[in-house]
């Protein structure tokens, strides 16, 4: 049970210092929504227990990481995912085929694909996805304010 418990606190500490972390808003963005829960990080093979039957997409272009964190305000609800894949080549890659047939925008990064609920878009080599399971107003505007600080967080910082 220790070794479970130092094990689990390693893990964690790991994780609060990757630099993917450092690309998630705080609290209060918009105002009145804060994270819930922890920041959780996935490397490598781990990806398979967040996404299990869609990992091979990310693992086939060079999947290296990913960021996920919770946002809610009340009973709102929203999950930031931040992939980080090998270069920019394979994010593009991944990118293109899961948005195959949609409305490519520029709004966020250099490419982005935007709904009632979901917001996706690629930077360099990032790709950033946004989720709600509601159709409102709070979510919708929670979903751009997170992705406008996360676009100027990759924006200025050199992976």
């Amino acid at each position: 049970m220790v070794r479970l418990v130092v094990l689990l606190l390693v893990v964690t500490a790991a994780a609060a210092a990757d630099s993917l972390f450092t690309l998630l808003p705080g609290d209060d963005l918009p105002s009145g929504w804060a994270r819930r829960g922890e920041a959780r990080l996935f490397v490598g093979s781990e990806l398979y227990r967040h996404i299990n039957g869609g990992a091979e997409l990310y693992h086939r272009h060079g999947f290296d990481r990913l960021a996920v964190q919770d946002y809610a305000d009340g009973g709102h609800e929203v999950r930031v995912e931040i992939y980080r894949m090998n270069g920019a080549a394979g994010a593009l890659a991944v990118f293109a085929e899961m948005t195959e047939g949609l409305n490519v925008e520029q709004r966020y990064g250099t490419a982005c694909v935007l709904d009632d609920f979901q917001v996706m878009f690629l930077r360099g080599a990032s790709l950033v996805s946004l989720t709600t399971y509601e159709k409102s107003a709070a979510a919708a505007t929670a979903m751009a304010a997170l992705a406008t600080e996360i676009d100027a967080a990759l924006v200025g910082l050199a992976f």
